[in-house]
């Protein structure tokens, strides 16, 4: 089972990214995102996700998105966590490639996915990888269970 391709979907991104689903559904309207219709579904590959991110428009959008998430978050502006504890981290994570940076970000999507004792009440993140620095920067939002765990895999 090793050799099948883990799909995504469209609210996986918006998990990955912080987006909302809407603004992934106008990436694919726009040509931005391609994807495969699945029982009338959308699924997407990690290629397909990758090529999302690396055009400009949407690097950019990403960016600008992770710093009014963390403005929002000093602000107190929190709509995700229906009154409960948030906390907001950011982690640089050291690494070679941008290969190891998605295998992180793969773990972390695994948590958020397979784990709702871990992220009831909410979980999500983004991360952009810094070539000149060889690093990748993790900005993550949830309770404390989801940050502790979180937290655990970057000290591995």
């Amino acid at each position: 089972m090793e050799g099948i391709e883990k799909l995504y979907t469209v609210e996986d991104i918006a998990k990955m990214t912080g987006f909302t689903t809407r603004t992934i559904r106008n990436y694919l309207k726009d040509g931005s995102l391609e994807g495969t219709k699945i029982g009338g579904q959308w699924r997407f590959t990690m290629k397909n996700i990758e090529k999302l991110f690396n055009k400009g428009n949407v690097a950019k959008d990403l960016q600008q998105h992770q710093r009014e998430q963390v403005l929002d978050f000093i602000d107190g502006v929190n709509t995700d966590m229906n009154g409960q504890m948030q906390i907001c981290t950011i982690a640089d994570y050291y690494c070679d490639t941008k290969k190891a940076a998605k295998e992180m970000s793969d773990k972390l999507m695994t948590i958020i996915n397979n784990n709702s004792d871990v992220t009831k009440g909410g979980a999500n993140y983004s991360y952009d990888y810094v070539d000149k620095e060889s690093k990748a920067r993790f900005i993550l939002f949830g309770n404390p269970s989801f940050i502790i765990e979180t937290l655990k895999l970057f000290k591995k």
